[in-house]
Formats: C-alpha cells, sequence, structure tokens
C-alpha cells in the first residue's frame, strides 16, 4: 500500500484506497462533515485525524 503524509498531524499512513481496501471505509461521517473535510484537506488524513471526526458526528446524533 502507499504511504502518506497526514495533512493534519504529520503522520505516515497507508493508504489503499486505489486497491478498493482501505480502514477508512469503516469511518462513517456525516455528508456535510465529509465536505467540510475535503475543502480543508487535499489528500488523505490518518486514521487517528479522521476517527476524531467520525466521533464528533456520532456524538452529535446521540
Amino acid at each position: 500500500m502507499p504511504q502518506k503524509k497526514c495533512p493534519q498531524c504529520s503522520r505516515v499512513l497507508e493508504c489503499g484506497v486505489d486497491q478498493g481496501t482501505c480502514w477508512c471505509f469503516d469511518i462513517r461521517l456525516d455528508g456535510e462533515v465529509l465536505k467540510n473535510i475535503r475543502e480543508m484537506y487535499e489528500d488523505c488524513l490518518c486514521k487517528d485525524c479522521l476517527t476524531h471526526f467520525e466521533t464528533n458526528v456520532v456524538n452529535q446524533n446521540i
């Protein structure tokens, strides 16, 4: 898997999106949150950073 650098925290991450299997497929994001992430960042976020956005969405829906 290709390695990338998270644009938010600078950690190295493995991206499997081109292979059709990536850990990010399991992250649940609200459509508006996903849109905002795409506007703020040009590349993939690491699991910790992306999970932070997911956690905020899940907590808002409780």
